[in-house]
C-alpha cells in the first residue's frame, strides 16, 4: 500500500515535470519571453525534480525495510516449523540454504522488484489519462506499443524462472554434497577417498557455474529486447507527433508533453520486467521455505491442554501402538503394547530397525501415532500440550549434540542452576574429566571449541538429561560404538541413578538391559515378541 501510494505521488511529479517543461519551452521558443518572465516555472520544475527524488529514495528505503520485515518473518517461521516438526525436515541442507543465502536475496525482491511494479501498474495508467487528456490520438498510439514491453518480458521471464529453479537446484546439490562430505571426512580419510570427493565437489560446482552463467545470459539478452521494445515505442510516438506538429494537428506544447512523457511510460514496465531477474533467486528460495512450511506440524498442541502428569508419579501405557513412516510400504511399529510403571526400570532391546527409536520418538510427541495411542495417568498424549509433556521427560539421544557454549551451559541448557549442574556431572561419572579439562566447567566445547571424544559427549549428554527435572528419562542406545570402558563407565552411572525417577533404556546390548532393568521389552520387526520367542529368535540367528 504504501509502495503504491508513493507510486501514485510519483507519476504526479513525472507529469508536473513534463508539462512545466513543455511550458516552459513554449513560452521562450514561441513567445520569446526571458528567463526571467519563466523563473517561476523553473523553481516548480526544480521543486517536481527534488521531490521526486525523494519519493524514489522513500520507495527503495521502504522496500529495504519491507524486505528486513519479511526475511525475519520468514526465518521465524521457519525455525518455529522445525521446532514443532523435530526431525522429520527432509533436507537440511536445502532449508539452510534456503534460510541464510537464499532468504537474503528476498532483498532485491521487495526492495527494487514491488516498488517497481507498484509503479509499472499505477505510473502507466496515470500517464495514458494524462496524455487522453491532452491529445487522444498519442494515448491510443501509446496505449497500442505498451503491451509490447510485458509480452516480452513474460515470455522471457517464463524462462528466467526455471533457469532460476534450475541454478537454485544446483545450488541445493552442491550444499548437501558439500555439508555430506564435511559430515564424513573421517570415514573418508580413513578409507582414502578424500581426492575422489575433490572432483566430484567440482563436477557439482561446474554444474552451478553452468547454470549461474546460463541465468545472466538470459538476463543480459532480455535486457536488450525490453530496451529495444521501449526504443521502438518511444520512436514509434515521436514520429506520429513530428508528422501531425509539421501539419499542424497538434500544438507545440501539447507535443512536447506527450514526448516527455513517451519514454516515462515505458520505463517503469521496463524496470519491472528486468528486476524480474534480480529477485528470482529470493523467490525460488522462498518457494524452498513455503513448500515446507505447507507440511504443517506433526504435533500440535490442543486448544484447551491438560495438565502433564508427572511420569515418576504416574504409569505410562503404551496402547496398540503402530506407526508407518511416509511413503514406506511396512508399518515400522505394529501393536505394540507395555507399561512403564513409576519409578520402574524398562528395557527396550531388539535388533537394529527392530523400531526401538522410532517408539522413543513418539513417547517424545516428536511423531503422532499411526494408530494406538500412549498415555501417561490415563490422559492421551494428544490431550497434552507438547512442550509441557517434553518438560516432564530427560532424553538421552542415540548421536547427542554439543552446542558452542562451556561446559556449564552445554549441561544446564537455561533449566538448570550450577549446583544441579555439578550434581549431575558427578551422578553420570563425567565430573572427573570435566575438571581436567583447562577450564574445567567454564570450558568452552562444541562447535568452534575444544573436541571431546564421543564417550566423554555420550556422559555429558546424561549429565544434560539428568540436570532436568525430567521424571522419565529415555536413554536411547546410551553405550552404542563406545569402548567397553567408557561403557562401563557409562552402564555404572546408569546403575547408580537414584530411583526418583522412571527409565526407559533403549539398547540392542542384552547383557547391558538385563544388568540395570527392572523388566526387559523385546522388539522384532515392529512387534512385541514375549520372552520365550525372543529366546528360539536369538537362538536361530
Amino acid at each position: 500500500m504504501a509502495a503504491g501510494a508513493l507510486a501514485l505521488a510519483t507519476a504526479v511529479c513525472v507529469i508536473a515535470q513534463a508539462t512545466l517543461l513543455a511550458r516552459i519551452v513554449t513560452d521562450v521558443f514561441l513567445h520569446r519571453e526571458g528567463l526571467g518572465d519563466v523563473a517561476g516555472l523553473l523553481l516548480l520544475l526544480a521543486l517536481a525534480a527534488v521531490a521526486r527524488g525523494v519519493l524514489a529514495w522513500a520507495l527503495e528505503a521502504g522496500g529495504h525495510l519491507a524486505a528486513v520485515a519479511a526475511t525475519r518473518e520468514l526465518r521465524r517461521r521457519l525455525v518455529a516449523h522445525v521446532l514443532a516438526t523435530g526431525a522429520r525436515v527432509r533436507d537440511s541442507a536445502a532449508l539452510a540454504t534456503a534460510a541464510g543465502g537464499g532468504v537474503d536475496a528476498l532483498d532485491p525482491y521487495f526492495a527494487r522488484y514491488v516498488p517497481r511494479l507498484a509503479q509499472a501498474a499505477l505510473l502507466p495508467l496515470v500517464i495514458l489519462l494524462w496524455v487522453a487528456a491532452i491529445d487522444l490520438e498519442s494515448a491510443a498510439v501509446m496505449a497500442l506499443t505498451l503491451p509490447l514491453i510485458p509480452i516480452f518480458g513474460a515470455l522471457v521471464g517464463r524462462d528466467t524462472a526455471r533457469r532460476a529453479r534450475n541454478r537454485y537446484a544446483a545450488l541445493n546439490a552442491l550444499s548437501g554434497h558439500f555439508l555430506s562430505v564435511v559430515r564424513g571426512l573421517p570415514t573418508l580419510r580413513a578409507f582414502n577417498r578424500g581426492a575422489a570427493q575433490v572432483e566430484r565437489i567440482g563436477a557439482v560446482e561446474e554444474a552451478y557455474r553452468r547454470e549461474t552463467m546460463a541465468t545472466l545470459r538470459i538476463a543480459f539478452l532480455s535486457a536488450f529486447v525490453l530496451e529495444l521494445a521501449a526504443m521502438l515505442g518511444t520512436a514509434v510516438v515521436a514520429v506520429e507527433i513530428g508528422i501531425r506538429l509539421d501539419d499542424g494537428g497538434i500544438g507545440l506544447a501539447a507535443a512536447m508533453t506527450v514526448l516527455v512523457l513517451a519514454p516515462e511510460l515505458y520505463l517503469p514496465v521496463r524496470a519491472v520486467a528486468a528486476e524480474f531477474h534480480a529477485s528470482a533467486d529470493g523467490t525460488a528460495a522462498a518457494d524452498t521455505i513455503f513448500a515446507e512450511l505447507d507440511r504443517g506440524a506433526a504435533i500440535t498442541a490442543p486448544p484447551h491442554p491438560a495438565a502433564a502428569p508427572d511420569p515418576a508419579r504416574v504409569a505410562v501405557r503404551i496402547e496398540d501402538v503402530g506407526f508407518r513412516h511416509d511413503g514406506a510400504e511396512h508399518d515400522a511399529l505394529d501393536g505394540v503394547a507395555f507399561t512403564i510403571e513409576p519409578g520402574e526400570r524398562v528395557a527396550l532391546v531388539g535388533p537394529s530397525g527392530a523400531g526401538k527409536t522410532t517408539l522413543t520418538r513418539l513417547l517424545l510427541r516428536f511423531e503422532p501415532p499411526t494408530r494406538g495411542r500412549i498415555t501417561a495417568g490415563g490422559l492421551d498424549l494428544d490431550e497434552l500440550d507438547p512442550s509441557a509433556w517434553r518438560r516432564r521427560l530427560a532424553w538421552v539421544p542415540q548421536h547427542p549434540h554439543l552446542p558452542s557454549a562451556t561446559v556449564a551451559e552445554a549441561i544446564a541448557m537455561g533449566a538448570a542452576d550450577a549446583e544441579r549442574v555439578r550434581v549431575a556431572a558427578r551422578l553420570a561419572q563425567a565430573d572427573a574429566f570435566i575438571e581436567a579439562l583447562p577450564d574445567g566447567y567454564a570450558t568452552r566445547i562444541g562447535d568452534g571449541g575444544r573436541a571431546l571424544s564421543t564417550g566423554q559427549v555420550r556422559r555429558l549428554a546424561l549429565a544434560r538429561a539428568l540436570a532436568r527435572p525430567g521424571g522419565l528419562l529415555v536413554a536411547d542406545e546410551p553405550t552404542a560404538g563406545l569402548d567397553s570402558a567408557t561403557a562401563e563407565a557409562i552402564a555404572a552411572a546408569l546403575h547408580g541413578l537414584p530411583r526418583d525417577r522412571s527409565m526407559l533404556l533403549v539398547t540392542h546390548d542384552a547383557a547391558l538391559a538385563v544388568g540395570l532393568a527392572d523388566r526387559v521389552v523385546r522388539l522384532e520387526a515392529g512387534r512385541v515378541v514375549p520372552a520365550e520367542a525372543a529366546v528360539q529368535a536369538g537362538a536361530a540367528r
